[in-house]
């Protein structure tokens, strides 16, 4: 049947909606049940980010080799390590407006095409300014994926488990770096260290053709398209509810129309004006600390153990923990934030307190296998599961039409730290402070992401993704279309 939003709420005349229904689409999404096509987004969408995640990671495990390969010095890798990750803040800010404008399906796309292309190619490298090169480009359509697929699966993800949604596909990261330390411990051995990359690259080319034939656009972006988005918007709406009634007469709305937006462009400036350029600063803080302190453990782990007198298959079995670890991160804690009602920034506080200590106690015990590869699991636990709500607690920041662009610069300042983080790494061993000190100074890094984020607003200003059309838009009345079994 159709409810209709009171009168008293909305101001818009009811002569002009009588022949139309309008329907908001975040309000069906939020409550229906999860749909074959909203699993298949949070499949593709995962799968996808454990490409990623094995190829942001591929250069960390065949680190060793390549020094011996080409005879590089250890701290020589650092730049090596940043180059990827250079690209990867570029491609994080260049990608987010692209998704904004062309749509997140396309971005996705053109994301996967890069990375898998110069993954493979970084085989073939035969020094060190090529390995920086082809890592720089891989790292362009890494940065560029990421921001689009979290968003992708938040627009399909019902509130009541959007935060579980995001933990669940984010925890395709630390997945993608654990199947990569298992690939990498195998194929290095009888085949040398490019096969790592061959695979790398081989498997996003594989992804491709499911990825245009499968991945949906944007539902909330094709709304925002306005009557040449409708045909495509009343296609997807029938997928997720069967039996809603989504007729010739329906127009379709979302609480935070981006219309107008679209006509104008994207502009970065919209995430420093209502009332957002505080809490903007501020996540912007939390992703440089976190995304630094993680960089610097996905790096630098294998090659120290191995300085350490670590076999490579032990050193290897470090960034197995992490990423495991992170992979427990990632689902657990966004069960707790969906179980629990805990706001996100305290859980995000917490993560990042106990985290720090165990990054620390990686340094204190790395003579003790066994009790290191316990603190590495619970530091991947708590640091590099904290990414995920980050995101979520970003998504709630801004609205439909900039929200891309917004965790697009956030991700891209967070590669910023990420770039640094090897970098610093590769300055401290130069230094030889001693493994101790290497961690102890990330460990306390992470603390000032905690101090950020316990800085930010308690609520937002603006409306939640999945927030009802009564929270944001008074002006507009809106009709409800509901599912014919639905009281």
């Amino acid at each position: 049947m159709l409810r209709v939003v009171p009168p008293e709420v909305f101001r818009t005349p009811i002569n002009a909606r009588q022949d139309s229904a309008m329907i908001d689409v975040a309000e069906v999404i939020d409550q229906r049940p999860l749909s074959a096509l909203q699993i298949l987004v949070l499949f593709l969408a995962g799968l996808t980010i454990v490409l990623d995640g094995l190829d942001i990671q591929a250069v960390a495990f065949a680190a060793p080799a390549i020094a011996a390969d080409l005879g590089l010095q250890r701290a020589s890798l650092g730049p090596i390590f940043s180059a990827g990750l250079v690209g990867m803040a570029l491609g994080s800010m260049l990608m987010g407006p692209v998704a904004d404008r062309y749509g997140r399906r396309f971005s996705v796309l053109l994301s996967v095409s890069a990375f898998g292309s110069f993954t493979f190619l970084t085989a073939f490298a035969s020094n060190s300014a090529e390995l920086l090169a082809f890592r720089f480009l891989t790292g362009l359509g890494l940065g560029g994926a990421l921001p689009s697929l979290v968003v992708l699966v938040g627009e399909y993800s019902p509130k009541r488990i959007r935060a579980i949604c995001a933990g669940v596909v984010l925890a395709g990261v630390p997945i993608g770096g654990l199947v990569g330390g298992l690939l990498a411990t195998w194929a290095i051995p009888r085949f040398g260290w490019p096969s790592v990359f061959l695979i790398g690259g081989g498997l996003p080319a594989l992804m491709l053709p499911l990825l245009w034939l499968k991945l949906p656009e944007s539902i909330r972006f094709l709304v925002g398209r306005g009557a040449s988005g409708a045909a495509r918007v009343r296609g997807i709406m029938l997928r997720i509810d069967p039996e809603g009634d989504y007729g010739s007469g329906a127009v379709f709305v979302d609480a935070h129309p981006p219309a107008e937006a679209l006509s104008r462009g994207v502009p970065i400036g919209k995430l420093f004006g209502d009332g957002v350029a505080r809490d903007t600063l501020l996540l912007w803080a939390a992703f440089f600390t976190n995304l630094m302190g993680i960089y610097f453990l996905v790096s630098w782990i294998p090659t120290l153990l191995v300085d350490a007198g670590y076999s490579i298959a032990k050193a290897t079995s470090a960034s197995v923990a992490l990423n495991s670890g992170g992979a427990f991160g990632l689902v657990g804690l966004g069960w707790i934030v969906n179980r629990f009602g805990i706001p996100v920034r305290y859980v995000i506080a917490a993560a990042l307190l106990i985290g720090s200590v165990h990054v620390a106690l990686v340094g204190m015990l790395a003579t003790n296998l066994t009790l290191m590869l316990m603190a590495v699991f619970v530091a991947g636990i708590f640091v590099m599961g904290t990414q995920g709500q980050l995101f979520n607690l970003g998504s709630s920041l801004y609205p439909t039409e900039v929200r891309a662009t917004g965790l697009g610069w956030a991700v891209g300042i967070g590669r910023i730290g990420s770039v640094l983080g090897p970098l610093v790494g590769g300055a401290l061993i130069l230094i030889g402070l001693g493994i101790p000190v290497y961690f102890g100074f990330f460990g306390a890094l992470l603390l000032l992401g905690a101090v950020a984020v316990l800085c930010m607003r308690r609520e937002p200003k603006t409306a939640l993704p999945g927030a009802s059309c009564a929270d944001v838009q008074p002006e507009r009345s809106v009709l409800i279309a509901r599912s014919k079994h639905r009281s």
